[in-house]
């Protein structure tokens, strides 16, 4: 599993425009990594610069904020924060941030 401790933003943003998966019980749910961006003021080097992550999904769909089972190819398993910050008739969006 992903060490979401360590992680760092640089390791998210090679893998934009690529397909996550939200793992539930009953299936998986593809969504696009869409953004990775840096967050709040630069830190020294041996802190980990905190980012945000937003990912997108072409449907309207409402997901409760809160941790998700979330897998990638080639970063593996990873829990990790969702809050919904967009939709519309069309899609959804979703963001994780990490400090």
């Amino acid at each position: 599993m992903l060490d979401l401790a360590t992680v760092r933003r640089e390791e998210f943003a090679a893998c934009l425009d690529q397909d996550f998966e939200i793992v539930f019980p009953d299936g998986t749910l593809p969504v696009k990594l869409v953004d990775a961006k840096q967050w709040g003021p630069d830190q020294p080097a041996n802190i980990r610069q905190p980012f945000t992550l937003t990912f997108h999904v072409a449907r309207n769909l409402q997901l409760p904020q809160g941790i998700y089972q979330m897998r990638h190819a080639n970063l593996g398993e990873m829990e990790v924060f969702l809050v919904q910050i967009a939709a519309d008739s069309n899609s959804s969006t979703f963001e994780a941030v990490f400090n």
